[in-house]
């Protein structure tokens, strides 16, 4: 059997059947050995999938916003971004949220708390 599993996979990358490439962000704290917050976040083909895995509030708030920020100018301190938010959801452990259509170089927050240190 294992013969057979190699040998299909072998085929099916010969004839260009490998998974598309994607990006995975890992947001993780911890405190005494236990998970304060844990969540994943995987773009593939233009969808975001955001996962909650744990929280220590029972749930994760996530702020996904684009960013713009000016040229500072030579003599001064530089200028504070602007952030558009696009979505602001919860998810409880275990559950996952979808966006599709983001644009590129979107930024996300996440935390234990809603917009704590999402500004």
């Amino acid at each position: 059997m294992r013969i057979i599993t190699s040998l299909m996979s072998c085929l099916l990358a010969l004839a260009g059947c490998n998974e598309k490439s994607s990006v995975t962000t890992i947001h993780h704290s911890s405190a005494n050995g236990v998970d304060t917050l844990f969540s994943k976040t995987t773009q593939r083909d233009g969808v975001a999938t955001f996962e909650c895995f744990a929280s220590e509030s029972g749930q994760c708030h996530y702020r996904v916003y684009t960013e713009r920020c000016p040229a500072p100018a030579a003599d001064e301190n530089p200028a504070a971004c602007a952030r558009t938010p696009l979505e602001d959801f919860t998810l409880a452990p275990g559950k996952t949220h979808e966006i599709r259509g983001l644009p590129a170089g979107y930024r996300e927050c996440v935390g234990t708390l809603a917009n704590a240190g999402c500004g």
